[in-house]
């Protein structure tokens, strides 16, 4: 597989990924990958296929991804 122009952006937990890619993505009219998977097609996915996928876009607000357990985190 042959790879052209992509960006592999890493870091710890709270580093400001996302919101770096996003930006990127915005000002180069690029695509979004967020934790393995395409931004623009999780609307279409089921919660319950799809638990591990889906869990952010299922979030009421951002404090429910923060206080998340150890065991939660991890999984």
């Amino acid at each position: 597989m042959k790879f052209e122009n992509v960006y592999f952006i890493n870091g710890t937990a709270y580093a400001g990924k996302s919101t770096i890619v996003k930006a990127l993505a915005n000002k180069y009219d690029g695509i979004v990958c967020e934790e393995n998977y395409h931004n623009a097609l999780i609307a279409d996915l089921d919660s319950t296929e799809f638990p591990n996928l889906t869990y952010t876009r299922d979030l009421v607000n951002w404090s429910e991804f923060i206080r998340r357990t150890p065991d939660e985190y991890e999984a």
